[in-house]
């Protein structure tokens, strides 16, 4: 992998800027050099590379590598490899709600959903026998009267897995491998205090109630098929410390387990969790902005204002560079100091550059960083503030502005 380091010279690039100089500027062969990376074999294979710094987003990257010990490993894939279909920015309305009154509108389905009517009201059916299966369970008594069983502690803006031990390994939308329970203050409890099921009864802390469903299915190679259209983005996590009293960070300090910590503090250290995972967040009462198939959920405590504010909170990083990932496509929005580090990082699953300029006014001269291929960084720091431009050579599609304070 590849790491730059850069320092830019002051030449913001504003509107005044865009216009063609005299020399013609011909970047390289980008697009020759992608064929000699390495790819992963499927949509669940790991791609083989080792990043040097932690990189990526929980819940909204393809990849996610963090820091265990002094190793940088993946701890997650998320969607398939390519192209994915995400709606988790707060103009988008992806919710369960949002669906409904989008399809009960009788308008035109936005293009964002990348779906038809007749995809759309077949995914809210399917959405529909979701939320009868979850508020089956009113409280967590329901619960341990079905037989299910407390997994997991409260993850922020989640929730507490409580498994369906005999719903085995299908798909099956009437019955969810786990239900999510939550409370406000939850997160706080220790997996300890919070209780457990005595026979048909529930002992522990009152107050959890039903926010959504996770379906946890057997293993494939190719990124599974459950919903109608494309919004579900499965997930098969890696490196990861389960039960004990160090489950994994999920937030963004960049570090987790290792096996040792992890078996020191009576947990289960797994390389790799042999299932694809989904969540669906189905009861209205926690419709989440970001999408009812986000890992994260905004309206679950401790509440959060955006999907945007979910991001920043979500994002991999350390602490003495400001995390740029790209993500599906997209550079996002970038901000920094003069003088600080900004660390690109590709988290996607496919190729991406990050040159100054824009596609028809490219300055490679200022900076580029040449072909970034899954897991690479690049740094770059601005000594004046103002507005940078920058895009793909990839995927000239792919344009940002970098705002320098």
């Amino acid at each position: 992998m590849r790491r730059v380091i850069l320092g830019v010279a002051a030449v913001a690039l504003m509107a005044a800027a865009c216009s063609t100089t005299d020399q013609v500027v011909v970047l390289p062969d980008y697009a020759a050099q992608v064929a000699d990376l390495p790819t992963p074999p499927n949509d669940r294979s790991l791609p083989d590379v080792s990043p040097d710094d932690p990189l990526g987003a929980y819940g909204f990257s393809r990849y996610v590598y963090q820091r265990q010990g002094d190793q940088i490993v993946a701890t997650l894939i998320e969607g398939p490899l390519g192209h994915q279909v995400r709606c988790q920015q707060l103009a988008q309305e992806c919710s369960y709600v949002e669906l409904q009154a989008i399809y009960n509108g009788g308008g035109e389905i936005p293009d964002y959903l990348e779906m038809d009517r007749g995809t759309l009201g077949e995914l809210l059916g399917q959405l529909a026998r979701v939320e009868a299966a979850v508020l089956q369970y009113e409280t967590l008594d329901d619960a341990c009267a079905a037989g299910l069983t407390i997994s997991t502690s409260q993850t922020s803006n989640m929730g507490i897995h409580v498994t369906d031990r005999g719903a085995g390994f299908a798909f099956n939308l009437d019955r969810p491998q786990m239900i999510l329970f939550a409370k406000e203050g939850g997160e706080r409890i220790p997996r300890l205090d919070i209780g457990h099921c005595d026979g048909d009864t529930f002992v522990g802390e009152e107050g959890f109630q039903p926010v959504g469903a996770v379906f946890n299915i057997a293993p494939s190679e190719d990124h599974p098929d459950g919903f109608a259209g494309e919004l579900d983005n499965w997930h098969v996590h890696h490196n990861t410390c389960a039960g004990g009293t160090l489950e994994n960070s999920v937030n963004g300090t960049g570090a987790t387990a290792t096996a040792e910590e992890c078996r020191g503090g009576g947990g289960r250290f797994i390389p790799a969790m042999p299932s694809w995972m989904m969540h669906a967040y189905v009861v209205p009462e926690f419709d989440p902005q970001g999408g009812v198939f986000a890992m994260f959920n905004p309206s679950v405590w401790p509440l959060v204002s955006s999907s945007e504010e979910m991001l920043a909170i979500r994002t991999i990083g350390d602490d003495d560079a400001v995390a740029a990932p790209i993500i599906n496509f997209s550079f996002g929005n970038i901000e920094a100091n003069v003088g600080e580090t900004i660390r690109f990082g590709n988290a996607d699953g496919v190729p991406h550059t990050v040159t100054a300029g824009s596609p028809i006014d490219p300055r490679p001269d200022q900076f580029d960083s040449g072909v970034l291929g899954t897991g690479a960084t690049y740094d770059v720091s601005f000594d004046q503030p103002g507005t940078y431009r920058i895009f793909c050579a990839l995927h000239p599609e792919m344009q940002a502005t970098v705002v320098i304070n």
